[in-house]
This record gives C-alpha cells, sequence and structure tokens, in this order.
C-alpha cells in the first residue's frame, strides 16, 4: 500500500505542476525528463531508491495525462468554439432553473464530433421540461468554456466542461437514455420533491443540500448563507467524505462488518454519490472508502493515507484539470488534516489523559476539536488565498453543530420514506427541523462574535498567517514538547492577529481620511470613510458567478476596523451597481439608504431593495433635486441631472467631501448629464474623479474634464465584453493630465487623504 501512496501522490504532484507551473507544452518536456530520470534510478538497481523509481515514473505519467487530456478536450473546444451549428446532446443531469434562465450540463453525441460536455444556457425556459438522460437536437453557439472575457479562467475545464452553448433556435426531444445516471436523476428529483412538499419552508433547502448537494436554494437565503459560511458550518451541506462516513456508519451498524456486508455498503455509497451529482468531494470519499472496505479482503492494510492518494489520484487522472478546482482543494486538505494531524493530537491527549479507550462522551469532544484543528492545518491557506478571509471559530461551531448533522442528514432520507405516509412524514419533517433551526441559531451566533471571521483584505493581515505557518514549522522541526507544540503556535497566531488588527485601525485614523474603489469586477462600488463617518457610492457587479460585490465591499470596510455604514448611496438601480446589497446588509450596519427618487423606473428591482432594507430596519431616503448632506465628517453633495431617458440618464451624480478632497462620481451618466451638470452647478476644484460608466467611451467628455479639474481618476472595471475602458477615453483623460487607477490592473484603488 506504501508504494500505491508514493505513486499516488507523486502523479498527483505532477498534474498539480502541470496545471500551475508547466502548462501544455512544458509538460511534455517535463514528463521525458521524469521518465529518463526514472530509467538511470532503475539501472542503478538498488533498492534503497525505489520509491525514487516509482515517484519518477508516476510524476512523467501524470504529465503525459495532462498532456493528453489538453489535446482531445481543450483543442477540440477551440476547433469548434465561435461556430454555431446543430448538434445532438444527451443531458447528464436535470436543468438547473436561474432568475432569467436555466442551464443544463450535457455530452455532445452527434456523430465526427468530440464528445464533449457541454453547459447548455437556454433563456426560454423550455429546457426546464427535460430531465436527466433526454436527448436532444438543437442548434447552439458555441464557446470555448476556458476562456471567459477574453481571459483563461477554470470555472469549467476543473468540473470537466470544456464548452458553453446558448439554445438558438429551441431544441428537438429525440428520446430518453436508461442509464445508471439517468436512474440516479430520477432518484434525485424524486427526492427533491418529497422534501419539498414534507418539510417547512424555511428548512426545505437546508435539507435539500445536506442530503444532495444541491445548495441553489440554499444561496438564495442570502442571512442563512452568510451566517454558516462565517461559523464554519458550510462543508456541512457540501456532500463528503463525512456524509459518506455518516452512510456508511449507519450501513455498518444495520447490516454488520463482514464481507457481504462491505460488498453492499461499496454499492449503496456509490448509488448516494450518483444521486448527490458525482461531486469530486463525494467521489473522492466514495473511494477512499471504497479502498478501506476492500483492504482486509484482499490482505491489505487499512491505510487512510494510502487510500486519500489513490483518491486524489483517481479523480486527476480522470480529469486533471479539477487541480484548479477549490473544492477538490479544501476537500483533499482537510482530508489530509484529519489524518495526519487531528488523529495525531487526539491519540496525543488521550495519552495525556491516560485514556487508552476513552468513553464516547470524551471521545467526541476531543475527536471533534482535534478534527476541525487538524482541518484548518491545511485549509486556511487555501480559504485565504482563494476566499479573502478565515473562519477562526469553527471548531466550536462543529463541536455545538455536528452530533446533530448525521442525525438530519440520515432522517432527511428517512422522512421521505415514511412521505408514503403522508401524515407520519409531515410530522416528522417537523420533528426534525427544530435540529435543523438549531443548527441556523448556533451559526448566527457564532458569526456575530468577534474575530469569528478574519477577512484579508490588506496585506497586513497575512502576516499573522505566515507567522503562524512559520512557527509552527520551527516547532516540529526542533521537536518541542508537546505542549510547547501547541502553545508556541497558538500564542504567535493570536499576538500577530491583535497587532495586524489594531495596527490598521491606526493606520488609517492616523489619516484624514480615505477613498477606495473597490475591486468587484466589471461594476462600481466606492467608499469614503473619516475617523467618524462612513459612506458607500453603489454596490454591485455584472460578474455575479465570480465576484460579489458585498462580499468585496464588506470585507474590505471590516479589514479597515469599519463595522457600519452611515449612509449607502445608489446612484441608479442597473445591477452592476446593485447587486450586492443583500449581502452587504447581511454582512453589516447599514444607517441610511439613499436612492433617487426617479429610481421607481426599474420597480421589481426597487422592490426587491426596499423590502431587504425594511427587513434589516434600514431608513431610506429618496432624493430629488440637489441637497446635502453629512455622515460624520464627510460631506455628501447629492446632484439632481433631472434628465429624462434610459436608466443611465437617471443615474444620480454625488459629491463626496473628505478631508480637504472632493471626489466626484457620476455613476453611468453620459456626456449629456455631464454637460448638463457644468452648466447647472458649481463643479471647480475636484480632486478625484471616479470615471464615469467604466470608462465607456459615452463618458467623461472634454468638457466636463475641463470644468471640475480633477487630479486623479478611478476607473472602476473589470473583466468584460464591453470594450471598457475605451482607449478614447482613456487618451482624454491623458491630455487634461489626470493619472489614472483601474480595478482591473491594481485591485482595490486606496487614496489616503491627509491635512
Amino acid at each position: 500500500m506504501r508504494k500505491l501512496a508514493i505513486a499516488s501522490f507523486a502523479f498527483s504532484a505532477a498534474v498539480f505542476a502541470a496545471n500551475f507551473i508547466f502548462g501544455r507544452v512544458a509538460a511534455l518536456y517535463a514528463a521525458l525528463f521524469c521518465a529518463v530520470v526514472g530509467a538511470l534510478l532503475l539501472s542503478l538497481r538498488l533498492k534503497s531508491i525505489r520509491a525514487l523509481i516509482i515517484a519518477a515514473f508516476a510524476a512523467s505519467f501524470g504529465l503525459l495525462v495532462f498532456c493528453a487530456h489538453y489535446d482531445l478536450s481543450v483543442e477540440r473546444a477551440h476547433s469548434l468554439s465561435r461556430v454555431t451549428k446543430e448538434l445532438s446532446f444527451e443531458l447528464l443531469e436535470n436543468p438547473k432553473s436561474y432568475e432569467n434562465y436555466s442551464c443544463v450540463e450535457a455530452r455532445i453525441t452527434t456523430k465526427g464530433s468530440s464528445h464533449l460536455r457541454c453547459l447548455l444556457y437556454d433563456s426560454d425556459g423550455g429546457i426546464n421540461k427535460l430531465k436527466a438522460g433526454d436527448r436532444i437536437t438543437a442548434t447552439v453557439s458555441l464557446s470555448a468554456a476556458d476562456i471567459r472575457y477574453g481571459q483563461k479562467t477554470s470555472r469549467y475545464t476543473s468540473k470537466d466542461i470544456y464548452l458553453t452553448g446558448t439554445l438558438k433556435q429551441g431544441f428537438a426531444y429525440i428520446s430518453h437514455v436508461i442509464s445508471p445516471r439517468s436512474a440516479a436523476g430520477l432518484v434525485t428529483r424524486a427526492i427533491e420533491i418529497r422534501i419539498g412538499q414534507l418539510f417547512p419552508a424555511d428548512t426545505a433547502p437546508f435539507f435539500r443540500a445536506l442530503s444532495l448537494g444541491d445548495k441553489s436554494d440554499l444561496y438564495d437565503r442570502d442571512a442563512l448563507y452568510v451566517s454558516l459560511s462565517r461559523a464554519g458550518l458550510m462543508h456541512i451541506v457540501a456532500v463528503s467524505g463525512m456524509h459518506v462516513s455518516y452512510l456508511l456508519g449507519f450501513l455498518r451498524l444495520v447490516f454488520g462488518k463482514g464481507r457481504r456486508s462491505a460488498l453492499f455498503c461499496i454499492l449503496m455509497i456509490w448509488a448516494f454519490v450518483a444521486v448527490t451529482g458525482l461531486s469530486p468531494s463525494a467521489v473522492r470519499a466514495a473511494f477512499m472508502q471504497t479502498i478501506l472496505l476492500l483492504a482486509p479482503l484482499f490482505g491489505r492494510e487499512d491505510d487512510p493515507l494510502t487510500s486519500l492518494g489513490a483518491a486524489l489520484a483517481f479523480l486527476l487522472l480522470h480529469n486533471p484539470f479539477a487541480a484548479e478546482s477549490v473544492s477538490l482543494q479544501l476537500s483533499f486538505a482537510a482530508m489530509l488534516g484529519v489524518v495526519t494531524v487531528g488523529e495525531s493530537l487526539a491519540d496525543t491527549i488521550y495519552e495525556r489523559m491516560g485514556e487508552e479507550n476513552p468513553s464516547r462522551i470524551l471521545r467526541y469532544p476531543v475527536s471533534v476539536l482535534c478534527s476541525s484543528i487538524g482541518v484548518m492545518v491545511f485549509t486556511i491557506p487555501i480559504s485565504a488565498f482563494h476566499f479573502g478571509y478565515v473562519t477562526l471559530l469553527s471548531p466550536v461551531s462543529n463541536l455545538l453543530c455536528l452530533w446533530a448533522v448525521p442525525i438530519c442528514f440520515l432522517g432527511a432520507f428517512i422522512v421521505c420514506i415514511l412521505g408514503f405516509i403522508p401524515a407520519v412524514g409531515t410530522i416528522a419533517a417537523s420533528m426534525l427541523s427544530v435540529l435543523a433551526r438549531y443548527i441556523f441559531w448556533i451559526g448566527e451566533k457564532i458569526s456575530s462574535l468577534v474575530f469569528s471571521v478574519v477577512y484579508l483584505s490588506h496585506s497586513l493581515l497575512t502576516i499573522w498567517i505566515v507567522l503562524f505557518y512559520v512557527s509552527l514549522s520551527l516547532v516540529f522541526l526542533l521537536k518541542l514538547k508537546i505542549r510547547w507544540k501547541i502553545i508556541i503556535p497558538t500564542a504567535t497566531a493570536i499576538v500577530s492577529l491583535l497587532i495586524s488588527h489594531f495596527g490598521l485601525i491606526w493606520y488609517y485614523s492616523a489619516a484624514e481620511g480615505t477613498v477606495t474603489a473597490v475591486d468587484v469586477g466589471q461594476g462600481q462600488c466606492i467608499t469614503a470613510f473619516t475617523r467618524d463617518g462612513t459612506v458607500m457610492v453603489d454596490c454591485g457587479s455584472i460578474s455575479y458567478g465570480e465576484y460579489n460585490a458585498g462580499d468585496e465591499a464588506a470585507a474590505y470596510l471590516i479589514s479597515c476596523g469599519r463595522k457600519r455604514i452611515d449612509t449607502l448611496i445608489l446612484t441608479h438601480l442597473h445591477s452592476d451597481h446593485v447587486n450586492g446589497f443583500e449581502r452587504l446588509f447581511n454582512l453589516m450596519e447599514i444607517g441610511k439608504l439613499v436612492i433617487p427618487e426617479n429610481a421607481s423606473y426599474d420597480n421589481e428591482v426597487l422592490e426587491e431593495i426596499v423590502l431587504c432594507a425594511v427587513r434589516h430596519g434600514i431608513r431610506i431616503e429618496g432624493v430629488s433635486g440637489n441637497s446635502f448632506q453629512r455622515a460624520g465628517d464627510v460631506g455628501i453633495l447629492l446632484l439632481d441631472p433631472n434628465s429624462k431617458g434610459d436608466g443611465n440618464e437617471y443615474c444620480m451624480p454625488v459629491v463626496l467631501t473628505v478631508g480637504k478632497e472632493r471626489v466626484i462620481i457620476t455613476g453611468d451618466a453620459p456626456a449629456s448629464t455631464e454637460k448638463m451638470l457644468v452648466n447647472t452647478c458649481e463643479l471647480s476644484e475636484v480632486d478625484i474623479l471616479v470615471v464615469g460608466h467604466h470608462g465607456s467611451k459615452s463618458a467623461s467628455c472634454r468638457e466636463f474634464l475641463g470644468a471640475i479639474g480633477g487630479r486623479r481618476a478611478i476607473i472602476s472595471v473589470g473583466k468584460n465584453s464591453f470594450g471598457h475602458p475605451a482607449t478614447e477615453t482613456l487618451e482624454r483623460l491623458a491630455s487634461f493630465g489626470y493619472t489614472v487607477f483601474r480595478t482591473d490592473t491594481d485591485g482595490n484603488v486606496e487614496i489616503r487623504i491627509h491635512g
């Protein structure tokens, strides 16, 4: 089994290197190099270097697998990109519905075409009537999935999807293919419907996510999603090794631990994984448990580390691009932490306590806390890098909640069976919902505590992570006693975190004020704060799948020591300026919401904002005409362009006074509005310009730039297909002597103002 571990980890390491370091061409040369090294070592015929020989050949194989997969998938997808044609597809899952469109994962089945996976989009909603296993023909416009807004992305290829297709003329139904996957889809849909029928509306999304891994409805309940995330409890609804372990434990309890039951358990585990959509984390867990169950049958050692390595290699053999999946990285890192750190730490504690066979009452808290610590050791860097925050109190959340999770998980399936007797099923669902609400309550309380989450928008806050891992490495290298291995890294982390946190508060209080364009992708979010006032203008992003403007804005302000926004101003109601509002409301206290009175042109969006504000007790103020307000030391001049036309012309320009500097923000207002402002308002002595409409050529006209006389310009822009910022706009700004900063190239653009 150790040979398998060496080969598996070497193979996986090579695949990761191919994804993140080498690329297609360099990977081929690296594979040749590893093969030559392996052959040279093999010629020495020394048993002492057998592990190196295995690792060299496994690494070479991993690099070759990456190259072959790249040629067979990405290259073929590029040959079909930007083509509109009629193709045949087989649906691999049940379609998913969103506000304005539906999508489904499908495989191309047209003869002569590559059987690549494609994500089909339908804006008409007709595809919702289909189910997994259905075959259709449709005229689709295809695009390579690894290119988004002209830049490389692994968002889809890491899920084994290489094309995206938009249906152009509906589709024609051909037939239904009965397969294990389509049968699993039917079971999934039946369970989804039954959960919706039996469970109360407030807990049904949770049980659907917990039992099937479908979190779409849970995401719609933003307040619940935020509290579970901040408390470190979202992992309980991501189908993973924990759920597979719960199922296996239940099956072994019912059917025993013999050889026949082991084979039956393997079948049931893979059936569950198929029903939950074959997510990488679930497949990894199923593969790992399969190896653990089969090892005794073949007289092999039961080695979790070997099983984990083999499971990872299996996933990467199927799709080498899965190495770039954040969920796979977190899942593997979590299990590695449990196997290497958590179990060792628990054994040490039992040994210190003199407990060779600890009771269940003692085993539960010790195993939960040790496993949680083990998970954090390896997942903190990944979470910090990808998400920009770290949850510190997840061990406490796990201790309080994990005992209830297996009851809820297994209970959801039992309730679905009892649902054939409607009254019994409904009563059982109501009783089980009490436990779900308990988990919600714990998540809400833990997430509200100080330092439950540390946001890392500022590099200073990453110092405590670096110091923690440096101290952790040193205490193990120096082979100190176990108590020092715990005390020193813990003390280092706490002290460095407090110094970083209070250091940032001092840093910002030392300035008269700070103006920042938060990097929210293709959208806008401007913050301005002084010692006792915080203002935000707009909070939205068109890149909603990659950014949530509310997350980014709150993370930045909380990192600066701000927990409250005194005044939130929305210049207009287009999504790239407002769609982060709900997440922002759930993360921060908002004193007042200011919107233009003429915003009623988009009643649906306005209604959502108003209802959300009312739920959070936020005062709403509609503004017409020019008005001046204050938020602490920040002066706010709201300008009414008094325009008629499309949504952009309804923009409410804002002039902020922060210290001795003036900042003008025009939203998406076009040149016609800018010229009107020049004629009707006093706009001289502006210091900072937030360039209108993300740098579009339709804004920032010469008359406007000449009138305001600014020195610095900020363009809030991200990946887009609109051509923002326009070359003409950049040239105009340069001709007027502006120093230009851009969020797409500079990240958060922060300007500190001194007296």
